[in-house]
């Protein structure tokens, strides 16, 4: 069904948003036009607006606020013609016009004021509105052949601190009258007023479980029609998706965040799914929904480097572009996106499902709904490792514990907090073999419920027993292993997260301690504007490592974050540690820290991605410099980790070829100059 998806890399996300209010509102939309624009700049698969935030519909609809034109019907028989496929977009749970008509529709909270982000009220999954959008898209299925369905606005996350990822949250409780109802109906309980932690927990179980009803009946209107539609929604599959129920993967990653796009598109990888990275078309203005519906598009090395971030994990950076209201799109973006998307074209052989070579399981095991109060920490913990390993070119996956992991020279475990009893015996077992891990934090200290164990459920692992929290905002360490001062530094590094008190089991060896500030923070203990320093009274154990049956782990008492140059000197001991703990890298560069380095194997070779984000930085574009090309990379791989017979050519796709050294096992590439994208193939 959603094959097709993964095969094509060329997808444009259509944002015709077009108000009432407007000028000459829709008065210039040409379809034959704007279809010829898309085939010359060679897009091959449009996600178009057909009902949007304000409760517009671009398609005839009994319900509903009507536009001038037929968008729909106008562009898809165009489309068809020129042999490119059409996702249907949908908005959900944002639709002001019949919020404004049945404001009883709401979602709202104790005091019945509406939920509300920016200027678009949240409906209730629980009231009639459910019955209204079903209606709304049944006319559109039955009516208009599409290929696929894009539902927007599906209220998903748990609303807890924790970056969103552009996902939908669902505020727990929703009192609007009808959720009360519901929930009475289905528990026999009503709803709390002040619910306590467990209370919401169930009550957000029981929110999810509405939205998932809601998102089959919207499935199975989809299907009556179009069995072989693609079916997706905004966040499906993202880290904080409770339900995962769609075809494709789908989440919003915005420049200049090209770390966070990364780690959406390895984490999308392993997921057994195509996938999507939608991104905003013009410049990002957070304050005004990202850059969406912007006419200022991005300079064209943002939109190819952020194109080249999904391309190397074998999927889909979906840029937005957003029409004037009338209907008139600039043909100046048009020739920006050509410019993406012919080059697209011409390596997509080389793009095609690719499984990732690596050294490293970066494990990300989140349970947004079984334990929705942990996931954050969770996403937190492996996206900062995400960051150190990007930056020292390792080779790794994002994986969950359902695999082979004695694939892996080193698992690492940042803050997975949520494991269940079988999560952790597979981690025994690997330790067991062989296997090297490395933690940190709150890793292992709840069960897959949420449920808090009395120690770490990895404590004879881990080869500490956990004690308390250390009650200390911050803590300095210092790193007594002599290879770790080399490495990283001799100088005390602040981490400034709530470290936990742990005692070593016998046998544990102390690489670091943890020291707490002589005082707290406040204003009257300030060193000028600083903090006290470490008090030596306060010491207490920091990074361990146990040796486990024939493997050993290495523990840090703390949360570990890398992100801005407050936590420089802990991501190089992230990235340190690791590299320590790998002995035989796949892959080995002189790239600098700045590009991004992915090795696959992909139709029967190997594949390097090699990505220059220093191209991304807003200095360079601004004065039109492209002196950040970069030459004479060194790749040198060992050959026996690459799973080829022999090397009978090496080049950089489509056709370069590159000269190359074979000797001991391993293969020695120097890649002449890198602009933007290379891609080096060993056949």
């Amino acid at each position: 069904m959603s094959k097709w998806f993964g095969q094509t890399f060329r997808k444009l996300h259509k944002l015709y948003v077009s108000p009432q209010w407007a000028k000459a509102q829709g008065e210039r939309f040409d379809a034959v036009q704007y279809a010829d624009s898309l085939a010359a700049s060679a897009v091959d698969c449009l996600e178009l607006y057909c009902k949007d935030h304000h409760g517009t519909c671009y398609y005839p609809a009994s319900l509903g606020l009507p536009h001038p034109r037929n968008i729909l019907g106008e562009l898809l028989p165009e489309l068809k013609k020129r042999d490119i496929r059409l996702i249907a977009y949908f908005s959900v749970c944002f639709d002001n016009y019949a919020l404004g008509i049945y404001p009883e529709w709401r979602m709202v909270n104790t005091l019945g004021d509406p939920y509300k982000l920016r200027p678009f009220y949240m409906a209730s999954v629980c009231s009639p509105y459910t019955d209204f959008a079903l209606q709304q898209l049944d006319e559109l299925v039955a009516n208009y052949e599409v290929d696929g369905f894009w539902l927007d606005i599906i209220p998903l996350a748990r609303d807890v601190r924790q970056d969103l990822w552009m996902i939908a949250p669902h505020p727990v409780p929703d009192y609007s009258l009808y959720a009360q109802r519901a929930y009475e109906a289905e528990t026999g309980e009503q709803l709390p007023i002040e619910p306590t932690p467990e209370e919401e927990d169930q009550i957000f179980d029981f929110m999810t479980g509405k939205v998932d009803d809601f998102l089959n009946q919207c499935y199975a209107v989809i299907r009556s029609h179009l069995p072989e539609a693609v079916i997706t929604y905004n966040a499906a599959g993202a880290p904080g998706d409770p339900i995962d129920s769609a075809d494709l993967i789908s989440i919003e990653g915005h420049a200049p965040e090209y770390v966070r796009q990364s780690f959406n598109a390895r984490w999308a990888k392993t997921r057994g799914k195509p996938f999507e990275i939608l991104t905003a078309g013009a410049l990002p203005r957070m304050e005004l929904g990202g850059g969406w519906n912007g006419f200022d598009q991005k300079p064209l090395k943002f939109l190819q480097l952020e194109n080249a971030i999904a391309l190397a994990q074998g999927g889909s950076m979906v840029f937005g572009q957003a029409p004037y209201p009338d209907g008139e799109t600039d043909e100046a973006q048009f020739a920006g996106l050509a410019e993406v998307f012919r080059p697209a074209r011409q390596i997509e052989p080389w793009l095609r499902e690719p499984t990732g070579l690596s050294d490293v399981g970066l494990v990300f095991t989140p349970k947004p709904r079984s334990a929705s109060r942990l996931w954050g920490l969770m996403q937190d913990g492996a996206e900062a490792f995400h960051d150190a390993l990007i930056d020292m070119h390792a080779q790794y996956d994002i994986i969950q514990l359902d695999r082979d992991l004695s694939r892996y020279q080193l698992l690492i475990l940042p803050d997975q907090a949520a494991l269940s009893d079988d999560e952790l015996e597979r981690l025994r077992s690997y330790a067991r073999a062989g296997g090297t891990l490395l933690a940190s934090g709150f890793s292992s200290l709840w069960d897959e419920k949420g449920g808090r164990r009395a120690d770490f459920g990895l404590a004879d692992v881990f080869g500490v027993e956990y004690e308390r929290e250390a009650g200390c905002e911050f803590v300095y360490l210092r790193l007594a292993d002599e290879a770790l001062q080399n490495g990283v530094t001799a100088l005390p590094i602040v981490i400034d997260e709530m470290p936990l008190r742990v005692s070593l089991r016998a046998g544990a060896e102390l690489l670091g301690d943890f020291y707490g500030p002589e005082v707290g923070r406040s204003e009257a203990t300030t060193i000028l504007w600083g903090d006290a320093g470490p008090d030596a009274d306060k010491r207490f154990p920091g990074i361990v490592r146990n040796r486990y049956g024939a493997g050993e782990c290495v523990y840090i008492a703390a949360p570990l974050r890398s992100k801005g140059m407050p936590n420089a000197w802990v991501k190089r001991l992230m990235g340190v540690l690791a590299a320590s703990l790998v002995e035989r890298p796949i892959l080995k560069t002189n790239a600098p820290a700045g590009v991004e380095v992915v090795l696959n194997q992909q139709m029967g070779r190997c594949v390097i991605h090699l990505i220059n984000r220093y191209l991304g930085s807003a200095d360079h574009v601004a004065w039109g410099d492209d002196n950040a090309t970069l030459r004479d990379i060194e790749l040198e791989v060992d050959i026996a980790g690459i799973e080829l017979e022999g090397v009978d050519r090496v080049y950089q796709a489509p056709d370069a070829l590159l000269e190359y050294e074979l000797a001991a096992g391993r293969l020695s590439i120097v890649l002449p100059e890198l602009n933007l994208h290379a891609i080096v193939a060993i056949e």
